[in-house]
């Protein structure tokens, strides 16, 4: 009996340790950010028992399969990181500001330019996509722009709040220099209690839009989830079409496939520029994130002109190689004929830009002789 009552004791002590450092965290750190109101947020018609969800049936890994999932990320064997020369910088800008200039920043961050204005979507420029700045998944090297380099910005975009694409470090160093942040639902709580003014932000439901100096904004359907720290889908999520004085780009952020593409397309097509996620997925959360076929798939569902790969290359968030998704997408491109951008972080590109297929090659130890 005695040592019954001491595992007991043991268990409540390691309970009461975890919720102790779960609310020392939430209240303590300010990068997890801050829940909105769930009253407010009721009133969306994406709101539903107190979560935000999605137009389909949408399931992320179970907390059973965890395990499986822990045991094959530790047994596998792939090259999880480029070479230490992964490195790259700011080149390629054209002098020329009527014709829109892209550049990739690395992971799901893209950096727009025309007629003057840049425009930044999902600005994660951090170390690490974590609440904390010593743990959790780092990059594979420094972004090509460190956030205090950026320019003065017409507007931040953000597809939702997970801490690969909202980064609390990045927004406190790009807040004085950003006129407006459009988010989707329930993200401005976490951005005012970062000290973004409430007048600089704007929220969206899907199909919402907003127009602005000659940059109009549409927040449309992703197939996504999102959550900070332990709570999850109290924000809602998005993918953004972004018109530029006649450039009309779609850009993904974070989405899983479904049919949703085509009634993008069909209400606000056809596109100049299609910006697809790629990387991170895994059968175990399927639903939630695309694989380079899938995002072939959704390109095809669009008249879109040119597909430029995000949401790789970046950090180590699944199991395949760092690799696995450029190498997949461009060959499965090549065999579908798709009219693929595959350019290095950091290099301005046009929309007329040739494809530079193997770019990546040179930083893998594995792939580098081919």
């Amino acid at each position: 009996m005695k040592t019954f009552i001491k595992i007991v004791k043991g268990l409540l002590m390691v309970v009461a340790f975890f919720i102790l450092g779960y609310y020392m965290v939430k209240y303590f750190v300010p990068s997890v950010g801050k829940a909105p109101n769930k009253e407010e947020m009721a009133a969306s018609p994406y709101y539903n028992k107190g979560k935000f969800i999605n137009s389909v049936h949408t399931t992320s890994a179970e907390f059973t399969q965890v395990p499986r999932i822990l045991r094959n990320y530790f047994k596998r064997d792939v090259e999880t990181n480029p070479t230490k020369d992964y490195v790259f910088t700011e080149n390629n800008k054209q002098e020329n500001d009527s014709i829109l200039q892209v550049n990739w920043l690395g992971h799901a961050a893209v950096l727009f330019y025309k007629n003057g204005r840049y425009l930044l979507a999902d600005p994660m420029l951090a170390e690490r996509a974590s609440p904390f700045n010593f743990m959790g998944p780092q990059r594979f090297s420094t972004p090509p722009i460190l956030a205090e380099d950026l320019p003065e910005l017409e507007a931040v975009v953000i597809s939702h709040d997970h801490y690969d694409h909202l980064d609390y470090e990045t927004i406190q160093k790009i807040t004085a220099k950003t006129k407006y942040f459009y988010v989707p639902t329930g993200v401005r709580a976490s951005l005012e209690y970062w000290g973004v003014p409430a007048e600089k932000i704007k929220e969206f439901s899907w199909w919402d839009t907003h127009t602005e100096n000659g940059i109009t904004i549409t927040a449309t359907p992703a197939r996504h989830f999102s959550g900070r720290l332990l709570s999850q889908n109290n924000t809602f999520w998005a993918s953004w079409v972004i018109e530029m004085d006649g450039d009309n780009i779609y850009f993904g952020g974070d989405t899983g496939i479904f049919d949703g593409f085509k009634e993008i397309d069909e209400k606000l097509g056809p596109f100049d520029l299609a910006l697809m996620p790629i990387g991170a997925y895994n059968e175990a959360w399927h639903d939630i994130h695309m694989d380079p076929k899938e995002a072939i798939d959704a390109f095809q569902q669009m008249r879109a002109k040119k597909f430029f790969p995000i949401h790789w290359g970046t950090f180590d968030l699944a199991l395949h190689s760092w690799y696995e998704p450029i190498l997949d997408l461009e060959n499965e491109a090549a065999e579908k004929e798709i009219p693929l951008l595959s350019i290095p972080q950091g290099k301005w590109f046009r929309l007329g830009a040739e494809s530079e297929n193997g770019w990546w090659k040179q930083y893998s130890e594995e792939k580098s002789g081919e």
